[in-house]
């Protein structure tokens, strides 16, 4: 009796399974409808399941066991298998244990909504419109530009990986620009004042020029590198075209410059080249030599010339720019010292260049540059040569007996006679400036304590060249004189 109980136990069993299995090849698990041809109740899928399970019992073993234990041990092992699979899951919680009349009750609903894609309120498939995925978001900060590009900026010589304080650079811009158009405006954008003070700008406004080989536009920007950390700032070139305004930039430019610490002979002149056009060293006093040089430099801030070993020195006049400059330097100079030697840095080759000259003076007396005077010779020729004129004319006159003699010679007595009421000394005031030139900013050589004796050599404008009682020579106001 206990194997026919067994085995119908089993064969039951099995029967339960294969309806198992034909259920989930009906409607399979993991395949996800978007549509399902068919929803059935779960009540009557439940039903069925109740009348197949006991109609395959009942034929299977007609008279070996009473359908109720049947059922009931079919139940047991039921909740036994369910039991396991629910143990399996973590997240869901254990399942009472069924009763007979009851079995798993599937949301087939539920499921099919999760199922489906998230929708609109509207439950309307719209397509997403171009235009709009080209406008500016969070995702895409920058607008896109509805003009064509037409305008393109190069720059053809970038600045070199080593770069010195003070440093005078070039950088060479390439614009085309493929339409027409009407004005071009050139900014330079700096982020913050510490790049702004890193770099000078020499030339900001300079305009752009057409290249005819390939029909382009084209500038030289030129920069002095004042700091060892520098910035060359963006470059930002804004085009009017027929299409309207057209931008387009360079990135900035960081880099670290060496600071040159020579000392001594050092005249603190960075430049390409730098050369000596003219010399002229003349006595200053007792013990000094007044030294004047003409430079000419290229590429260079040959307008900060200096050494240190001079205290009265300075730059007189100066003329050019930064890519080819000339200046007129003097300095008074000890008279024993046999050569005035200096150096600067050549930025092409990198290193120091000796410049040299023998400071030797000549007996003439400058004022400025090569403007040589002897002493007050040039009032006595004037004088004498009117007086013979004037002695010429009245001689011709005794001679040819006309008259026209007789009136040359009174222009020329009336000349001399100028020329002897012109003053040749006067006394300088105290307080008085001595100047290089006769100009307002001319550099002072002197400041007089107290009232001196001075000899008149000249005049121009409203300045007097006077001569010192110590040989020095320069310009004074005429309101610093009397007598």
């Amino acid at each position: 009796m206990k194997i026919f109980i067994q085995l119908a136990f089993v064969f039951g069993f099995s029967i339960y399974g294969i309806a198992q299995e034909v259920e989930t090849q009906k409607t399979p698990v993991s395949e996800t409808r978007m549509f399902p041809q068919n929803v059935q109740n779960p009540m009557e899928d439940s039903a069925s399941q109740d009348s197949a399970l006991e109609s395959a019992t009942h034929h299977a073993l007609p008279n070996a066991i009473s359908e109720e234990d049947l059922q009931n041990d079919l139940q047991k092992a039921l909740d036994r298998d369910l039991q396991n699979d629910f143990e399996e899951d973590s997240t869901t919680p254990n399942p009472a244990p069924l009763s007979q009349d009851s079995t798993p009750n599937l949301n087939l609903e539920s499921l099919y909504q999760e199922s489906q894609p998230q929708e609109s309120q509207d439950s309307t498939f719209q397509t997403p419109n171009p235009q709009d995925t080209l406008q500016e978001t969070d995702e895409n900060p920058y607008p896109i530009n509805s003009l064509a590009k037409n305008v393109y900026l190069e720059i053809l010589n970038p600045p070199l990986d080593i770069l010195y304080v003070h440093q005078v650079i070039s950088l060479d811009l390439k614009l085309l620009v493929l339409t027409n158009y009407s004005t071009i405006k050139t900014e330079f954008v700096f982020e913050n004042s510490i790049q702004e003070a890193s770099v000078e700008i020499l030339n900001p406004n300079e305009s752009w020029n057409l290249n005819t080989e390939d029909s382009s536009l084209r500038n030289t920007f030129y920069f002095k590198i004042k700091q060892p950390n520098y910035t060359i700032p963006q470059i930002k070139i804004s085009v009017n075209t027929d299409e309207g305004e057209a931008t387009e930039s360079t990135q900035n430019i960081s880099g670290k410059a060496i600071k040159l610490e020579r000392q001594g002979s050092f005249c603190q002149v960075l430049a390409q080249d730098l050369k000596i056009l003219d010399t002229k060293i003349t006595n200053y006093d007792t013990q000094h030599n007044l030294a004047v040089f003409q430079f000419q430099s290229t590429m260079g801030n040959l307008f900060d010339f200096h050494l240190a070993s001079y205290t009265q020195q300075g730059i007189e006049s100066k003329s050019g720019d930064y890519k080819q400059a000339e200046a007129f330097y003097y300095a008074i100079v000890p008279k024993d010292l046999n050569t005035i030697r200096f150096d600067y840095f050549n930025t092409k080759t990198s290193k120091y260049t000796e410049l040299l000259v023998d400071n030797i003076a000549i007996e003439d007396r400058v004022s400025t540059q090569s403007d040589i005077k002897p002493k007050n010779n040039h009032q006595f020729f004037k004088i004498a040569s009117m007086a013979s004129l004037a002695i010429l004319f009245f001689g011709l006159y005794l001679y040819k007996r006309k008259l026209i003699f007789v009136l040359l010679g009174i222009i020329a007595l009336g000349v001399l006679f100028y020329f002897l009421t012109l003053k040749t000394s006067a006394t300088l005031k105290a307080n008085a400036s001595l100047r290089i030139q006769p100009t307002f900013n001319s550099t002072i050589i002197l400041t007089t304590q107290e009232p001196i004796k001075v000899e008149i050599l000249g005049q121009r404008s409203n300045y007097y060249k006077v001569l010192l009682q110590d040989d020095r020579i320069g310009w004074v106001k005429r309101d610093d004189l009397q007598n």
